[in-house]
Order: C-alpha cells, then structure tokens, then sequence
C-alpha cells in the first residue's frame, strides 16, 4: 500500500462526508423530462452538483447533455473507467429517519443513495483527487463515469457512448467485495391480463359479489414491493372483513382494510422492501394481496387471480412458471414481481428476472411462454441485459483481488457472482468492485438504507489503490 497515498486519503475524510452528504439531499428518482434534463430536476440537480464538486477539486470534467458525466485524470492512449451511477429507486416507506436527510448516527449516514451509489461515487472521486495529490504517475487516463438512470433503464450511458470512447478496462463500485466476475443477465417484461367484457364493472353492474375497481402496487421492477393497494365494491363488507382477520391469522401476513362510501372498501397489504434481484431478504405486498384474493368467490379478477397464484405465487426461483433454471458459475434464476396495475380493463404485472450466465434469454422467454399458455396473459418484453462473465483467473479480477485482500486483510473471500447488474456489463471488459464489505447488511432498494462511514472511508482508500495499480506506470 502507499502510504503517502492513504495519508492523503485520511485527509480527505470529513469533505468525503461532507459531499456525499449534500448529494444525498437531493431526490434524484427519476421524473419527467424537461428541456436539458432528460431524467428530470432531481437528476439533473445531482448531476450538477457532482460535477461542480469535480471541478472545485481541481478535477477535468464534463458533462454528456445532462445524460450522463466524467470526472478525468491522466494521461495516455488507453482508458480505464470508474462507473458510477447517481440516480436511486424511490424510497418506499417506514424509514427510521429521513431518506433525503443524510442524517448521521451511530457513525452511519442515512439515506436513499448512501450505498447505491451515491456513497460510492463520492468514495471514487476522492479517490482520483488523492491520486492527483499523491502525483502517481499513471500510463493510462482515468476516468470517473456517473451515470443518471441505471435503475431506470440505462439511457444515460448508452447516450454516452455514443458521445465518448469505450474505456479498455473498467470496474463498477456498485455491488460488494470482493470482486464480482459474474452477473446474471436481466429480464424485465410485463405479464398482461385483459378482461373479457363480462369480467368490466361498471356502477350499475353488480353480477359480482367483490367487484375489483383498481389495484395499484410496487415503486419499481428491481424493488421487492413493500406496499400494494386496492379498491373494491361489494355489498358483502362483513364476510370480507371475517375473510381478511381469517387470512391475517393463518399467514402471518400483513394486510389491512379500511371502511369506504358506497359500499366500497379498500385493502393495503405491507410487504419488506428489497432489491429485486434478492427477493428472499423481502416480502412481496403484491403477492400478499392476490394470495388474499383466493379466498374470495365470485370476484371479477377471478381466472387472473387462479393464474398468479398457481403459477406465482409467494415463490421467487420460478418454480412453478418453467423458469426455475440455474447453473455452477452463478446458481439459481431470481424471479420478482416488481409492480402492478390495473386499469381500463388491463392488468399489468412487472416481472424483474435475474437469469444464470450461461443461459439465453430467449430459453428463459419460451419456458415461460410455454408455461403460460393456458391462460390469456401475454408477456410484453420491456428491457434485457446480457449476462457478464469475466473468468477469476483473468489479469483485471486478480490485480483488484491483490488490493482488496492487501487493504480488508481478508485472504478468505474469493471471487463471486451476484444476481444485480452493473454498469460493469455496458463495457467491452469490467467487473464490479465493492463497494459492500462481506458481513455488512444489505440495503440497497430497502428502507433505512445507509453507509457506515468507516466503510466510506475505507471503500475510497481501495479504490484510490485499485486506481494506481491498474493506470501507474
């Protein structure tokens, strides 16, 4: 380790915080765009923000069309790249303190962001000051990419490389340590139920004994859904309410009823939020209430309900949708029902599917279909991202294996695969690098989210030496 580099680390420590802090308290979910902001003012606020920050540290900045932005260091012909990202996932609900506060207890920062990505993202642009500081001489340049939708479909990026040069090498501080060789590839498509005329309700229909008016659940494909919603008409509240108490005490399950006008009653079912590509750490709200929905007769989503609890379910391997595929190098398919929506006669469910490295998209699609057909639900793709797989004997995954293990003194820890995606997989050759320590809780996507700040502190140190290793001449 360089010492001169570490001591210009610790000098940094409390600006570290300081930045990622002010960073936090900006909302940069994605919102409608307006003229130069293409993801909306959060974003683009944050993008703003980061770049001015860059630039007051003596950094070469510049910003893509407010799509995406780099911080550069370094000379040289080839490039190695940092790939962050600055955008979060809306920040459901029940948090212990504010997402948007950044406030700091027990020596951890709270916040929507603090782990994905923003905590890192601040760690790998002190990183490249404190190199600039120590006067490494490096062969290469270096560059900080901050994306502004990963987790919204990755526009950003790919309007960038239209716009600027494929990095050589790279890694993503995005997931954990130590380093990531293998993420499955993603699937995230809609599963569409239309009803037939006789299924509609209408205000004079009343064929039904619990008529569905709408139905409204999840904050995002690649989130475990925390909280999902409906709207009913029946003249039957009493038996809803004994049935609703009944499936309370025989799940264990979370669901609650409130008293409307007009004979109407609506139902909330509170899950556990987490990220879509660990839907075991969750409990899915939506699958909450349509397992509810079986226990009532003559219900208008009657054929939509028997489809998603046969085929769905509380599962979330596939099993029962011809999907419960897996291999050695990255183990089993991940399958999380991310949102829902019913409207205008339509019910859209969100699938999000983590599948393993060495499989085809296309086999995991037709399992499904085939599975399916039975029922008049079609799938409607959304987004795909191939699978990345760099091999643990490969130059980029050993060179930052030897920096992890110098600096955590974990000699253990080998190289794994994870079902979450990268901007790791939008290059020729990256893996994804940190930036969560093994043993540390996970809470990407979920409430109460934060970095402790020793990990934030220790996560800039790695990457500053990663840097020096990979670029120094």
């Amino acid at each position: 380790m360089n010492n001169n580099l570490k001591d210009i680390v610790d000098s940094f420590q409390k600006d570290t915080v300081q930045t990622l802090q002010k960073l936090i308290k900006i909302k940069s979910v994605e919102a409608k765009a307006k003229e130069g902001m293409p993801f909306g003012e959060g974003i683009n606020e944050t993008l703003h923000e980061f770049l001015k920050t860059a630039e007051q540290l003596g950094l070469k900045t510049k910003n893509v069309d407010g799509y995406a932005g780099h911080v550069e260091i370094g000379k040289g012909d080839e490039l190695l790249a940092l790939l962050c990202h600055l955008d979060v996932v809306p920040e459901g609900s029940n948090w212990k303190y504010p997402p948007y506060a950044a406030e700091i207890h027990d020596n951890k920062m709270y916040g929507r962001g603090t782990i994905d990505d923003k905590g890192p993202a601040v760690a790998s642009l002190y990183a490249l000051k404190a190199i600039k500081e120590s006067e490494v001489k490096l062969n290469k340049r270096v560059r900080l990419i901050v994306g502004t939708d990963e987790e919204s479909g990755w526009e950003g990026l790919k309007y960038y490389f239209k716009k600027e040069e494929q990095p050589d090498i790279a890694f993503s501080p995005d997931a954990g340590y130590p380093v990531i060789h293998a993420e499955k590839g993603i699937l995230i498509f809609d599963l569409n139920y239309e009803l037939n005329e006789d299924d509609r309700v209408t205000d004079n229909r009343s064929n039904f004994k619990y008529e569905v008016l709408s139905l409204k659940g999840g904050n995002a494909p690649n989130m475990v859904p925390d909280s999902c919603e409906l709207l009913m008409r029946t003249e039957h509240g009493k038996t809803l309410e004994k049935k609703l108490y009944e499936f309370q005490n025989e799940n264990n399950l979370e669901l609650e009823m409130e008293s409307l006008k007009n004979k109407r009653f609506k139902l909330i079912s509170s899950g556990v939020s987490a990220h879509g590509s660990r839907p075991d750490k969750g409990v899915n709200a939506i699958s909450i209430m349509i397992k509810f929905l079986q226990k009532l007769d003559k219900i208008n989503l009657g054929e939509f309900v028997d489809f998603y609890n046969n085929k769905i379910g509380m599962n979330y391997y596939g099993e029962n949708i011809g999907c419960d595929f897996s291999d050695q190098v990255s183990g089993k398919l991940v399958f999380n029902v991310g949102q829902i929506n019913y409207r205008e006669g339509v019910i859209k469910t969100t699938i999000n599917i983590r599948y393993p490295v060495t499989m085809k998209k296309e086999d995991v699609v037709e399992a499904i279909k085939d599975s399916i057909d039975q029922y008049d639900v079609y799938l409607e793709m959304k987004n795909f991202q191939k699978p990345l797989y760099v091999p643990k004997d490969d130059p980029l995954v050993q060179t930052l294996m030897k920096v992890y293990r110098e600096i955590s003194g974990d000699n253990k820890s080998e190289p794994i695969a994870i079902g979450g995606g990268t901007y790791a997989r939008a290059v020729k050759k990256g893996v994804a690098f940190g930036s969560l320590f093994p043993g540390e809780e996970e809470l990407a996507h979920q409430k109460d989210e934060y970095i402790n700040l020793d990990s934030l502190h220790k996560n800039t140190l790695i990457i500053a030496s990663a840097v020096q290793e990979l670029a120094q001449d």
